[in-house]
């Protein structure tokens, strides 16, 4: 019978995505046999990811033989996976994981999950219309009041804006998340937010590298941020049974792959964890990444910090 694939990974490469996975799934099958069928579950999708571990949380096993997603909230969750991580194969340690992820602090404490990927996040200032402020250095000055109305990040409802908050969360606790959720702004995507600072409505962003790029006249300033720039990483996990074995053989197949790692560091400028693939042009092993211990976010209500993070004003 063939294997289950939950997939709801970088919603903007979904088509290049999803393209490569079928391809490998069809080479998989003829080479070994097995077949795995990919459930996609992507915000456009009528079934989205969280509705899918929501319903394996309540039926008390998995649904999936291999879970790949970039919404690691799922993964961080009392109420998502692991409510039934009891029912995963462990495969932290099992895939080689490059100096850069590491360095990211992303691999999570539990050993249940193979980091695939990590988005870094910059602050980025719109110099024509700071009117002579100098560009904030840290995050911790994005909670002056000097900034109120004048941040701009992606949807809270996603992963960059999510762990954008997740790490103001983190550093500055319920007080400092309340003022992000009272004094910064959303729009509906990351590239959004991008064209609201190119369009002179926020003098300050904070965006993934894949939308920090140069803009005309020159009037863009990318800042690593003094505590780290905020990541958002990229896991797989497996379901514990007799073909798990199988299933951590199709993953380095696939998405673990070199020629999947080139395409997320190529397309996405994401952090690959293969270490036979190169970190992306730009990154620099010395500039800090923020991402909270896994100590940390166990111990959290992130289902309540969903909540809260939804009410930043658009």
């Amino acid at each position: 019978m063939d294997k289950n694939v939950y997939w709801a990974n970088l919603c903007i490469l979904i088509r290049k995505e999803s393209a490569l996975m079928e391809k490998a799934a069809e080479e998989w099958k003829e080479k070994t046999g097995n077949g795995y069928v990919m459930n996609y579950l992507g915000d456009t999708e009528e079934v989205q990811i969280h509705q899918k571990i929501s319903e394996d949380v309540k039926r008390g096993k998995p649904g999936f033989d291999l879970i790949v997603s970039s919404r690691f909230d799922i993964f961080c969750s009392q109420a998502g996976i692991p409510a039934i991580k009891d029912k995963l194969h462990p495969i932290g340690g099992l895939l080689p994981v490059s100096a850069e992820v590491k360095h990211a602090g992303v691999e999570d404490s539990m050993g249940l999950y193979h980091p695939l990927t990590v988005l870094l996040h910059s602050i980025v200032c719109n110099t024509s219309i700071l009117d002579g402020r100098k560009a904030p250095s840290s995050l911790e000055e994005l909670l002056d009041p000097a900034w109120e109305g004048k941040v701009c990040i992606g949807n809270t409802a996603l992963p960059s804006g999510q762990a954008i908050l997740f790490a103001m969360w983190y550093l500055f606790g319920d007080e400092g998340l309340d003022i992000c959720v009272k004094n910064w702004r959303q729009r509906s995507t990351p590239a959004a937010a991008r064209h609201s600072l190119l369009k002179r409505e926020f003098p300050i962003a904070v965006l993934p590298g894949v939308f920090s790029g140069p803009a005309p006249e020159d009037t863009m300033e990318v800042i690593c941020p003094k505590e780290g720039m905020p990541a958002v990483p990229s896991y797989a996990a497996v379901a514990e049974n007799d073909n798990w074995e199988d299933t951590v053989e199709f993953l380095k197949y696939s998405t673990a792959s070199k020629e999947f790692q080139n395409f997320y560091r190529n397309m996405a400028i994401a952090v690959p964890a293969n270490p036979d693939v190169p970190a992306p042009q730009g990154y620099n092993p010395q500039d800090p990444v923020l991402f909270p211990p896994w100590e940390w976010i166990l111990k959290q209500d992130v289902e309540a910090f969903k909540e809260k993070i939804l009410q930043v004003p658009s």
